[in-house]
């Protein structure tokens, strides 16, 4: 690894002076090469020496990588992103001036914030694979949780005359990362990008590679991102009076349910949770609403979600992908809880899975592969064996998923992201349907039940080819081998890799 000199200099892009313009130690002819190879405007960034000073906006101005040097063990808090000038408020020169978007000299790095230590770090990069964005640059270890580098290939540049046209830019971007990654991962969306962060140091950088964001490929993974959320794999069907689904009787039926289990086919406790929040979205309620009600009915459940999956699920349904809940879920939730359907006419609109492709202007098979991922997403779970995937006829499947069956077959072939088991011919035939991110986050999570044990990583994976039960045998046989790869690419970056 780098050292945390090296590391500073790597996010920064050299946008500062090498050495102090004065008291530097360095000798007169160094000080003279760098200045001339220093030609174009250097910048500022600020730092501080702890949260609390930091909250008071307390720090200074550092103009060099000498001065970072020379003070890094004392500093706390640091601005990745460099700054066109700085200054202070006061006479004793302790309140910091000039850090704020407008006075930007160029983003260096999109930083995100994950505001809890009580998760998976590898489902951070699942989701970046997942999501075709690229890996970490870094990660800094925080008293609270991490901060995740994002470093780009080369800065964007912030130009007034251009009316911060690059910084909307990168705002952009750096939103639509926060929302397509807070699926995977707790990640703060209201966290400022381009504001403070904790300044990596030899004892909290976890991860470091030389993996560097490449900013035309951001614009348009952004782009593509945008297009895929208006997209929306689920349409609404008005009729009647507004009624919020929050305040119908379904709705406060399932709240009030206790028993409910994981196992169930497509009527699970993630299902259930996840029907509620997407109502709870539909509904207008704040996110903070909705997370409070649905955290007390998950702590009354006799067997609760754990936090990193509550969390991930109120992600989810807050992402922006789904319109509202689907009255044939809902249906199947009642049967399976209460025993009975809904009563209620849905006459303020239900919610169902779009089947006739033809009136939509486009029908290219990435589209039709995000639906049956969706789908998926709504219908599987990674923390229960006999939730990881869907099963039935391909007649069956396709009709679930609003599509013919030479679409699905099609779909099949084509995608890297589905994996699929067949067993049985003619009427009898059955498929076996799972997401890879899926099936890869299993490994994830039985994998770190298995290591307090002093399990290998090869000795887990034959007791679960060889013990478990049909499919999951042949669905994890199947995507062992990718995951294995993809895990040993990702923790060699790490401090203290675990997994294989």
């Amino acid at each position: 690894m780098q050292t945390p000199t090296n590391i500073l200099a790597f996010i920064t892009h050299q946008s500062l002076s090498t050495y102090k313009r004065m008291h530097s130690r360095a000798p007169l002819p160094a000080r003279r090469e760098a200045e001339k190879n220093n030609r174009q405007k250097q910048g500022v960034v600020f730092v501080s020496r702890s949260k609390e000073e930091l909250q008071e906006a307390r720090g200074h101005v550092v103009t060099s990588y000498e001065t970072l040097q020379d003070q890094q063990r004392q500093l706390t808090h640091w601005t990745p992103n460099t700054f066109l000038w700085g200054s202070y408020t006061d006479r004793r020169k302790r309140i910091l001036r000039g850090h704020r978007k407008d006075n930007l000299k160029q983003i260096n790095t999109i930083v995100l914030d994950i505001d809890t230590k009580q998760t998976d770090l590898y489902a951070l990069f699942l989701g970046c694979a997942e999501e075709n964005l690229p890996d970490p640059s870094l990660i800094v270890e925080t008293p609270r949780g991490y901060h995740v580098y994002f470093v780009l290939e080369e800065p964007m540049f912030i130009s007034p005359s251009t009316g911060h046209r690059s910084l909307k830019v990168a705002e952009r971007i750096a939103d639509n990362m926060k929302q397509a990654l807070a699926t995977y991962v707790p990640i703060d969306t209201a966290c400022n990008p381009f504001g403070f962060f904790r300044m990596p140091t030899a004892d909290n950088v976890k991860y470091q590679s030389e993996t560097k964001a490449s900013v035309p490929e951001l614009i348009a993974w952004s782009q593509s991102y945008e297009q895929r959320q208006q997209y929306s794999a689920f349409h609404v069907v008005h009729g009647g009076a507004q009624v919020r689904q929050i305040d119908q009787v379904w709705y406060q039926t399932l709240l009030q349910c206790r028993h409910i289990t994981s196992g169930h086919y497509t009527s699970s406790r993630n299902n259930t949770l996840l029907t509620l929040a997407i109502a709870n979205y539909a509904s207008g309620r704040s996110y903070d609403e909705a997370y409070d009600e649905l955290d007390e009915f998950n702590s009354r459940l006799e067997h609760p979600l754990s936090l990193q999956e509550f969390r991930r699920t109120m992600a989810s349904a807050y992402s922006g992908r789904y319109q509202g809940a689907k009255r044939t879920y809902i249906d199947m939730l009642l049967m399976q809880w209460t025993g009975e359907a809904s009563t209620d006419t849905y006459g303020s609109g239900w919610y169902k899975f779009k089947k006739d492709r033809s009136e939509r202007q486009r029908s290219h098979y990435e589209e039709w592969e995000t639906d049956i991922l969706r789908y998926l997403e709504l219908h599987t779970s990674s923390t229960c064996a006999e939730e990881l995937f869907l099963e039935g006829s391909q007649a069956y499947l396709a009709e679930q998923f609003g599509m013919a069956v030479s679409t699905l077959k099609e779909v099949l072939k084509r995608s890297t992201k589905l994996v699929k088991i067949v067993k049985g011919r003619g009427r009898g035939q059955r498929t076996y349907l799972a997401s890879r991110a899926v099936l890869f986050a299993y490994l994830l999570y039985v994998r770190q039940e298995r290591v307090v044990h002093a399990t290998t990583w090869k000795a887990m994976v034959e007791v679960l080819v060889t013990e478990a039960p049909f499919p999951v045998n042949r669905l994890l046989a199947e995507t062992q081998e990718t995951f294995t790869r993809w895990a040993t690419r990702v923790e060699q970056h790490f401090r203290s890799p675990w997994i294989c």
